[in-house]
């Protein structure tokens, strides 16, 4: 292999999407939400009337149903009480989830911390080589 620039990208792009994680983890810890129970909320958040079907969280966080109603569960287990559970008034057997005033507050505060976080991983050094590796291919 004599040209793995591609190679090399691709790892630093890995390595650096785990130190992401890790440190979304943790910064999530605090709001006692994972990334993904994060990301269920932004998309309930982010909805017009704050309102989504089960089938429509699925598609978009591109998650099992299975996993999609255990993590609704959760959520409405959570002390704040992010979400409730309903049926759809046009069809009774789908089921349906909204974001509550608490659970928008809740959002709201942990975004900012999310945000603040991003902001110093994409102005890091780390980011900024791994931005000319990227820019450097063909």
């Amino acid at each position: 292999m004599s040209d793995n620039s591609n190679l090399c990208t691709w790892l630093e792009m890995k390595h650096f999407e785990g130190d992401i994680q890790t440190r979304l983890e943790k910064v999530l810890k605090k709001f006692d939400l994972s990334p993904v129970e994060f990301s269920f909320l932004h998309y309930l958040y982010d909805q017009y009337d704050s309102k989504a079907s089960l089938l429509e969280i699925k598609d978009s966080l591109k998650l099992s149903s299975a996993a999609v109603s255990r993590m609704a569960v959760r959520l409405e287990e959570k002390d704040c009480k992010p979400l409730i559970r309903y049926h759809s008034d046009e069809n009774q057997k789908e089921v349906c989830l909204q974001i509550t005033t608490s659970g928008i507050e809740h959002f709201k505060e942990a975004a900012q911390e999310v945000d603040r976080s991003l902001n110093e991983l994409f102005s890091s050094l780390d980011f900024k080589k791994l931005r000319d590796m990227i820019n450097s291919i063909n």
